[in-house]
């Protein structure tokens, strides 16, 4: 089935066109369609009409490129990686605006004073989640805590810096060798992001941390919440139970997370 069939309107067919040229003039410089874009994959997988609307216009206004294929995958996203004018590789973040997990995610969402006013409906709720997303990657980079660059967001598309080489992302904790310093690293991320971001992670985990050449960093912060939020303790406590628990299990000996918590809410 064709993007045509699938998205008969005019946005849609203009934007397949685009893809189509793009394909046409790397394909002339020796880049096989695969290697550029999979479009029928992509268009199947995630992208509803809006979606496709969305992309066309971080197409048009310069944002992206065009798009490599996708490198990872979840109940609630999936990343692609891509290129923008200037050569550069930069990821996208695709919210699924079908992903009833997103109705699980409203504690995260209701009792944030930064978002005060919640419309109803889950293409509402997927929209807001990005820009929630975009805004505490903002708040970490500003304070300078170790996470993943967020250059733009658009209904539900995030637009990040590519953590990685050539198309490949960089490992995460849990695909890694880990240290002591790895461990004293971690707990410093999360202090930091408590004093300095004034935000608490939510989900900090070994998945959602890449380990470089250069150190730790942080990503997937959709659902990190202001310290203000009523069950923020409750959440610090679980992120650093959680990442103790893992390098535990590695074999490492760590601080008893009661200590760190009194430590970084102090």
């Amino acid at each position: 089935m064709s993007e045509v069939t699938l998205f008969p309107d005019e946005p849609g067919k203009k934007f397949a066109r685009r893809i189509d040229n793009q394909l046409s003039k790397n394909e002339r410089r020796g880049a096989s369609a695969k290697d550029v874009f999979d479009k029928k994959k992509v268009m199947d997988d995630v992208l509803d009409k809006t979606s496709i609307m969305t992309l066309s216009k971080l197409i048009s206004s310069g944002t992206i490129s065009y798009v490599n294929g996708i490198v990872g995958s979840g109940k609630e996203s999936k990343m692609y990686w891509a290129v923008d004018p200037d050569g550069n590789n930069i990821a996208l973040k695709i919210y699924l605006v079908t992903a009833s997990n997103f109705k699980k995610r409203q504690p995260y969402l209701v009792d944030d004073p930064r978002f005060s006013r919640i419309k109803r409906g889950t293409r509402n709720l997927v929209e807001i989640w990005a820009q929630k997303e975009f805004r505490n990657l903002t708040q970490c980079v500003k304070s300078g805590i170790p996470s993943i660059r967020p250059i733009r967001v658009l209904k539900n598309v995030l637009v990040l810096e590519f953590v990685g080489k050539n198309g490949v992302p960089a490992k995460t904790l849990v695909e890694s060798e880990v240290d002591e310093k790895d461990y004293k690293d971690s707990i410093s991320i999360i202090s930091q992001l408590y004093k300095k971001a004034e935000l608490v992670h939510a989900d900090f985990s070994e998945y959602n941390i890449f380990k470089t050449e250069n150190g730790l960093i942080l990503f997937d912060l959709g659902s990190a919440v202001d310290i203000r939020h009523r069950n923020a303790k409750e959440f610090l406590q679980r992120d650093i139970t959680n990442i103790s628990r893992f390098f535990v299990k590695r074999g490492l000996t760590v601080e008893h997370p009661s200590d760190i918590m009194a430590r970084v809410t102090n």
